[in-house]
């Protein structure tokens, strides 16, 4: 009996360690994103709402329909030719998931829909509270051209 309780007692030492790191409560939305084949240590950090170029060719500004909350929250992507003007010639695809649960809640690659206006727009289900991520490819005639992704805490 003495054993059940020291091992009960150890689990629940472990998890309150674990939910309480400060890995896990990182506040607001994050991300990474690597060019196929760069280097990693030399990519920029993505953020919303800021331009990402792909190539010299275009660029692309992502952003939330909401604060990354549970429940169903819509990845709004823009992409731009270089001289500023919108573009809806490229296919992206995305993929939800938890990276400390991966496979668990993984969406698979969807591809964006676009809207009326040129805008391409991915929902994501985030069914539970934790690190997310989202995982975008960028297309041109069938070929890949940019893999990033982004991070969020909800």
């Amino acid at each position: 009996m003495l054993t059940r309780v020291a091992k009960v007692i150890a689990i629940v030492a472990v998890a309150s360690w674990a939910i309480s790191s400060s890995a896990v409560h990182e506040c607001g939305v994050f991300s990474t994103s690597e060019v196929l084949g760069a280097d990693k240590s030399a990519v920029p950090v993505l953020k919303a709402g800021h331009k990402t170029w792909i190539g010299d060719e275009y660029y692309f500004v992502y952003d939330f329909d909401k604060k990354p909350q549970m429940g169903t929250i819509i990845m709004k992507v823009q992409v731009f030719s270089k001289d500023g003007k919108q573009d809806s010639s490229l296919e992206i695809t995305g993929s939800a998931d938890m990276p400390s649960m991966k496979g668990a809640h993984s969406t698979g690659d969807q591809l964006f829909k676009l809207n009326k206006k040129g805008d391409y727009l991915l929902p994501v289900n985030v069914v539970m509270p934790g690190d997310w991520e989202v995982v975008l490819n960028f297309l041109k005639d069938k070929k890949p051209i940019y893999t990033g992704s982004v991070r969020f805490n909800v």
